[in-house]
């Protein structure tokens, strides 16, 4: 199946999935297994103030499902998404498979896009988009072949749209086969500092330990 249109939706380029999408996906399978940092509840708001948020869950030890709700038209209007996702490696850089399980219309069931995740710290997230020249039909060899070339010309996020998410809810993988729990965002208010060592200190108390002794 090919899609006539390429871009996805404005608004679901701008506030989350800041990229094209495809036919094929990067890889057919996940490459490596989920980063639990990226589980959790996340929001972001657009400039006129309206929020976005995506709820990031495990279905297995490589596989997400990501629920995504962004605002519509009207203030009670919401968009809602669904998505398959998987970590796909292109060298040494494993970026995110996003497969569109459902939509409200605006994106093909089976569309592929491909997003890259910057954690900033625990509770914030950066995602940003691929600047990719390739057809919509392009096979996953082509699209990793031009992910490698744009990622040695350093040339790969240059136009693409980044966007901010902060973690307002936790979710805790269980291991048993038992349903994720969710849980109330711990440390939500960490205080910033000009020095990038103390802001460590701030995620992992035993890195002041080691910076000041009691000994």
């Amino acid at each position: 199946m090919r899609f006539l249109f390429r871009l996805a939706p404005a608004l679901a380029l701008g506030m989350f999935l800041s990229g094209c999408f495809f036919d094929r996906p990067l890889t057919d399978g996940p490459t490596a297994s989920i980063n639990t940092w990226l589980l959790g509840v996340w929001e972001t708001s657009n400039d006129k103030g309206r929020t976005a948020s995506v709820t990031v869950t495990p279905i297995r030890s490589d596989r997400y499902a990501v629920a995504l709700s962004l605002p519509g038209k009207t203030p009670r209007e919401v968009l809602r998404y669904s998505f398959e996702m998987w970590p796909s490696r292109v060298g040494s850089t494993v970026f995110l498979t996003l497969r569109c399980l459902e939509s409200p219309g605006d994106i093909p069931p089976g569309a592929h896009v491909f997003i890259q995740p910057q954690l900033l710290d625990q509770n914030t997230l950066r995602i940003h988009g691929l600047q990719l020249d390739a057809s919509p039909s392009a096979s996953s060899y082509a699209l990793r072949k031009e992910i490698r070339l744009k990622l040695k010309e350093l040339s790969l996020y240059e136009g693409a749209k980044s966007v901010v998410w902060n973690r307002v809810g936790e979710v805790m993988w269980k291991t048993d086969g038992s349903d994720p729990a969710f849980e109330p965002l711990r440390n939500a208010t960490l205080r910033k500092t000009r020095d990038p060592g103390l802001d460590r200190e701030l995620l992992d108390p035993e890195l002041k330990k080691i910076r000041n002794p009691t000994n």
